[in-house]
Order: C-alpha cells, then sequence, then structure tokens
C-alpha cells in the first residue's frame, strides 16, 4: 500500500512564524526565517537598522560608515555614508568613485557619469 504525503504546510502553517516560509517535507516540514529575520522558523526576528541577516542565525552590523535599514538580508544592503562612496565587500570598507563617475545604488559601483 502506498503512503500519501500530506503537505503540514496547509495544514499546519500556523505553526511558523508569520515572518517564516514553510517547506513541505515527505512527513514533515520546515520553517525557515525569511530574508531579514533570524530565529529558528517557529519564531523570526528582524534585523535592526544598521544591521543585516547572516545565514538566519544572527544580525550583524554593517561595516564602519555604512547604514542599512531595517530587515536588511546581505551586507550589499548595507550603503555608504560618505559621498559617491561605495561599499568594497571583500574589505568592508567605503571608497570613493573615482572623477567622473558616480555610485549606483543598485550595483554597489562606480558608473560612469557620461552618456554614450
Amino acid at each position: 500500500m502506498k503512503s500519501i504525503d500530506i503537505n503540514e504546510c496547509l495544514e499546519n502553517n500556523r505553526e511558523c512564524d508569520i515572518n517564516a516560509t514553510c517547506t513541505n517535507t515527505i512527513g514533515s516540514y520546515e520553517c525557515h526565517c525569511k530574508p531579514g529575520y533570524i530565529g529558528n522558523g517557529i519564531e523570526c526576528y528582524i534585523c535592526h537598522e544598521d544591521q543585516y541577516s547572516f545565514n538566519e542565525t544572527m544580525c550583524l552590523s554593517c561595516p564602519q560608515n555604512t547604514t542599512s535599514l531595517q530587515g536588511s538580508s546581505s551586507i550589499i544592503d548595507c550603503k555608504c555614508d560618505l559621498f559617491n562612496h561605495y561599499l568594497d565587500n571583500q574589505t568592508s570598507t567605503c571608497f570613493p568613485c573615482e572623477h567622473g563617475f558616480k555610485v549606483d545604488e543598485d550595483s554597489n559601483t562606480c558608473q560612469s557619469n557620461f552618456s554614450f
């Protein structure tokens, strides 16, 4: 006789925090906090301003001279406070864009001011 798996996420989704996603597994389910939140999936807590979530387990502070919004999910959400500077994620340092370039906030890189 073949057993049928019950999708516990549909049956019991209230077990997961409202800020978590439920993933059905064979015979069970898993809760994981959404990006920008930390916790065990049953309880999820938002990371504060100037922090970002890391591996769903902790909120880390943004590097020096950077800020982020509440609920940031990655270091790339930390933006430099200094005018026309970008965050180098390898060194966690803000660097200025060269003359003729400006920061593109979406890509966190310096882009040419010139139109071709």
